[in-house]
């Protein structure tokens, strides 16, 4: 009887030695917190195995994490740890979920009546990971421009958005946009004064532009009033006038002096 109860008691024990050395063979040291990991764009990917692994110190020791198959763009990515011969994969995310924000550079803008605006032009302090779009935005129909023209005079208030990569919009601010009246006269350049001797020609249209804050070039409306006699010395007046299409208008004038020839003898 005593003989069988040792017998039990041996048996237990090498049972239980043969279950411990089938754990150990069998369980990994190492456990992966997690099958997927998830990070925003911008934000620094760990390269510290004890970010992805429970295990002891001694164990993290020898454990290799491989990421070179990670981007820090948007998007999947497989990602490994190797302990000796085993080898765990997982999965990194990298994605953009966060909206952009930005500031006003002043919530009231003073134009004239077909003057054009950008968007980026309004706004300042832009805060986001990625390239980033200013657009006029509008609630109603969700159109989006980047510019935008005043073509009638008045008060409009207007929705500005700014929109990154990844399609994350911000909150749309609004501003104010008092659109006037044209006032600002056209400028006339390349007049000047000038002396010419008796017989000698000149363009009075030679090097005279006009341009409008509006429209541009409008050089072609310059009207000129006042001749030179090239064949009598005198001071002669020649005025420049040219209007833009709201009657802003400008004149200029100038004197062309004509000269005799001095006679060496």
């Amino acid at each position: 009887m005593q003989n069988k109860i040792i017998v039990s008691i041996l048996s237990f024990f090498i049972l239980v030695d043969v279950l411990l050395i089938y754990l150990a063979l069998t369980i990994s040291p190492i456990k992966l917190k997690r099958n997927v990991f998830t990070f925003q764009y911008g934000q620094d990917i760990p390269t510290d195995v004890s970010e992805y692994v429970n295990a002891n110190h001694s164990v993290l020791e020898n454990v290799k994490l491989d990421l070179s198959h990670v981007s820090k763009e948007v998007g999947k990515y497989q990602a490994s740890i190797t302990y000796f011969n085993e080898t765990q994969y997982f999965e990194i995310v990298v994605e953009d979920t966060i909206k952009p924000k930005f500031q006003l550079k002043k919530v009231e803008w003073h134009i004239q009546i077909g003057e054009t605006l950008e968007a980026k032009d309004l706004i300042q302090n832009v805060e986001d990971h990625s390239q980033t779009e200013v657009y006029f935005y509008n609630e109603k129909t969700q159109e989006k421009s980047k510019t935008k023209s005043f073509q009638m005079e008045g008060t409009q208030i207007e929705r500005i958005i700014v929109e990154d990569k990844h399609g994350n919009q911000s909150s749309a601010l609004r501003v104010k946009v008092v659109v006037e009246k044209n006032k600002r006269p056209p400028v006339i350049e390349g007049i000047e004064d000038v002396e010419i001797h008796v017989g000698e020609s000149i363009d009075l249209k030679e090097g005279v532009k006009a341009t409008d804050d509006i429209e541009g070039d409008i050089t072609s409306r310059i009207i000129i009033n006042g001749q030179v006699d090239n064949q009598t010395p005198g001071v002669y007046e020649i005025m420049y006038t040219v209007s833009d299409k709201d009657g802003n208008t400008t004149q200029q004038m100038r004197t062309i002096t004509v000269i005799e020839v001095e006679n060496d003898n």
